[in-house]
């Protein structure tokens, strides 16, 4: 997902019209929006990756002077787990009706679906459950390009005529070629606006790309919201290509496949215990990237550590060498199991015994193993 001012810049870049908008810096940069708009007002918006903004005071209009203090105000405040760093000044809109709009892919179908609503500015939920008449649905192939005669009836639907459906359309046909070019699997426009002189402008931005794509737009994959919507820790995994995911258990996980590494977290609950992570080095992975998962954990707040890796084109003694270089390299000072079976498991079985740590080679007893050594057992 991608903060609403990076979202709006998507926009502004594939013609979608959007009010003024300026990233908050400074005082200076308080004036200087102010002359830009002519005006003394404007919008002063907390930017989060999570819903719920306006409900817990992150969006205020203010005046030139009051600006800076709600900032402030604002400014590292906690959402939902996640400090606020960035503020987005705006224009504030004048508004004769809104609208919700989103194109979305549909994995089921393998088509981009449409929804579009004449009531917006709340949750497409409570459109749904208590107007589901007023919700309109359209499908379009991916790989077609969009005209905005296909939006015609659509528009029409919510209530656009002359001038405005001529907008509409236009809007909808860069919505659609805006998901395509960047690669989004979600474009949600909540509310879209019509203003008293007859102005269709979109007031909120939701944007979300596939992850997958990120090697194709390399521009998203760089901004702020990428990186912020990871942890340190799993930001630190993603460089080095591990697929972790921080939780709040005890017990640090490492395993060869997220197959097993689910499974891994179920056991461990099944037996009173709890994960910490999921982390998936994926297959064939060698001794560095063992080391570096153990360097992560390292720096996590857990009490012990599960290591289960049922090998195929994993090594089983690379897993052992990463493992003891981890262990001489960082401050290990919890719990280690280890369960090891596959490709080369005797030999990494031998490594780590030579070392005076002992392997297991089913899974059920070295999960039992380590929720006893984390709850106090020997």
């Amino acid at each position: 997902m991608l903060y609403e001012i990076e979202g709006k810049q998507l926009f502004k870049d594939s013609k979608i019209p959007v009010p003024r908008f300026k990233a908050y810096t400074d005082s200076d940069t308080i004036k200087a929006f102010a002359e830009e708009l002519n005006s003394n007002v404007m919008m002063a918006k907390g930017q989060a990756l999570s819903g719920g903004r306006g409900k817990a005071g992150l969006i205020k209009k203010v005046t030139t002077d009051e600006a800076e203090d709600y900032i402030q105000s604002i400014l590292g405040q906690n959402h939902k787990g996640k400090p606020i760093d960035l503020v987005m000044l705006e224009e504030p809109l004048e508004i004769e009706k809104e609208y919700y709009l989103a194109v979305m892919l549909d994995n089921t179908s393998g088509q981009y679906l449409i929804l579009a609503s004449s009531r917006g500015g709340v949750d497409i939920e409570d459109i749904a459950e208590n107007y589901p008449d007023e919700i309109f649905r359209e499908t379009l192939p991916i790989f077609t390009e969009p005209f905005p005669y296909q939006f015609m009836e659509l528009g029409k639907k919510l209530g656009f005529v002359a001038r405005t459906l001529t907008q509409f359309t236009s809007l909808m046909t860069n919505m659609v070629n805006m998901a395509i070019k960047n690669d989004l699997t979600l474009i949600e426009i909540n509310p879209l606006i019509l203003t008293p002189d007859k102005k269709i402008i979109a007031a909120d931005s939701k944007v979300v790309i596939d992850g997958n794509a990120y090697y194709r737009q390399p521009k998203i994959a760089s901004l702020k919201s990428q990186r912020d919507r990871h942890t340190d820790l799993e930001y630190e995994a993603d460089e080095a290509g591990i697929s972790y995911v921080q939780l709040d258990g005890e017990i640090g996980i490492i395993a060869g496949g997220a197959g097993l590494s689910m499974a891994t977290c179920d056991l461990l609950e099944f037996f009173g215990s709890s994960p910490a992570n999921f982390l998936d080095v994926g297959g064939g992975a060698g001794d560095i990237k063992i080391e570096k998962s153990l360097e992560i954990l390292s720096n996590q707040d857990i009490k012990g550590i599960f290591i289960n890796f049922f090998a195929g084109i994993t090594r089983c003694d690379d897993v052992a060498r990463g493992v003891i270089n981890a262990t001489k390299k960082f401050n290990i000072a919890v719990p280690v199991v280890i369960r090891l079976v596959g490709t080369n498991d005797k030999r990494g079985i031998q490594i780590l015994d030579e070392n005076g740590i002992k392997a297991y080679g089913e899974m059920v007893p070295a999960a039992k193993k380590i929720v006893e050594l984390v709850k106090g057992g020997n």
